[in-house]
């Protein structure tokens, strides 16, 4: 059954081939040939990735700006049969997801979030209550976002096992779009200012990833490396305040190094907390999440950290907090969150700021 799936899949992918060299790319806000879609490489194995992404030129006090967002989903559960994502997709250009948050995300120094299901065409689907997946080709909405680091490390990835797993790290590598997964992890260099993004899941494997945590951190810093932050997929969903692994976690995170916790899955809100000087985010909520054609909580925010630099060095650290909306329709998930105005905007900052803070 599988293998004529593969087939029928493939006879679809030439006619559709065909179609879009007539036609041009469903997609208008990309050219196609920015895209490459190559076999999946023979190991998912990454080396540290170096970037360069701006000089500071002589400069002796400046800003960089990280930018995080929470759960991100481009496509759905193949038995979805109401507001599919697929159906924007279908009927939209890559830029409509993110549109309304390009503001943020093209003016930052660097976009991260989390990527909850894989990029595939596979059909070996795992045995579970909801399996996600998008298009390969969704990686456009990525690009066309400003999107350039996800971590893959969370509970979706695996939905379509190894092969779904494989085909998103390789679309995700020929497109320069950095991940994070376990063992994987990447430094930039930003402003000559050089970052590194960790990421792991927090209630499977704990002591694993705990362990590697503390081992890379170190070699990171023997590296010269300037500013860690780690990610975590845990916590319980729809619940609002922090449980007692995430803050075991979180601290022994930042008692090993970690300058910055970012964490996610609950799909809410969950508060910030300030511990030994360092931030810790529980969770970032839900982002643009094609899991919920009507998601539980439509508040979320966009975390920034905004780092001063002076003479090559990080003196003084800012939380930035961006209330925003999941979706810009109130009834249902339109896939493309707003950022949050006036009453609304201090309403979510209000939630979010009363969720948790404990500074210590």
């Amino acid at each position: 059954m599988g293998h004529t799936r593969r087939i029928l899949q493939a006879v679809v992918f030439l006619i559709c081939t065909a179609a879009l060299i007539i036609t041009g790319p469903q997609y208008t806000g990309l050219q196609e040939k920015e895209i490459i879609m190559t076999d999946p490489p023979e190991t998912t194995v990454q080396t540290t990735a170096k970037i360069t992404k701006e000089t500071t030129k002589g400069s002796e006090i400046y800003d960089i700006i990280l930018t995080f967002a929470g759960d991100t989903t481009l496509g759905q559960d193949e038995d979805y049969t109401w507001n599919r994502f697929d159906s924007y997709a279908e009927n939209n250009d890559a830029g409509y997801f993110f549109e309304k948050v390009s503001s943020v995300f093209k003016n930052d120094d660097f976009t991260f979030l989390n990527l909850e299901g894989p990029l595939t065409s596979s059909d070996s689907i795992e045995p579970k209550e909801f399996n996600f997946k998008g298009d390969p080709l969704y990686v456009r909405i990525l690009k066309e976002g400003s999107i350039e680091g996800v971590t893959l490390a969370n509970n979706h990835i695996l939905d379509y096992g190894t092969e779904g797993f494989e085909e998103t790290v390789n679309v995700l590598k020929n497109n320069d779009i950095l991940y994070t997964h376990y063992e994987d992890h990447f430094v930039i260099e930003i402003k000559d200012i050089r970052i590194a993004y960790l990421g792991y899941m927090g209630w499977s494997g704990e002591s694993r990833s705990l362990k590697h945590l503390k081992k890379v951190v170190l070699e990171l810093r023997e590296e010269g490396v300037d500013y860690i932050t780690a990610n975590f997929h845990w916590g319980t969903e729809h619940q609002y305040y922090p449980d007692e692994n995430q803050k075991r976690m979180a601290y022994f995170a930042i008692d090993n190094g970690v300058d910055l916790v970012i964490g996610h899955h609950p799909h809410v809100l969950q508060g910030k907390e300030i511990y030994k000087g360092k931030t810790i985010i529980y969770s970032l909520g839900n982002f643009c999440f094609g899991g919920a054609p009507h998601p539980y909580d439509y508040d979320t925010i966009i975390y920034q950290k905004k780092l001063t630099i002076k003479d090559g060095r990080i003196t003084e650290e800012n939380d930035v907090i961006i209330p925003a909306r999941v979706s810009g329709t109130p009834d249902k998930n339109n896939y493309q969150p707003i950022i949050a105005e006036g009453e609304e905007a201090k309403r979510i900052q209000d939630k979010f700021d009363g969720l948790y803070g404990t500074d210590h």
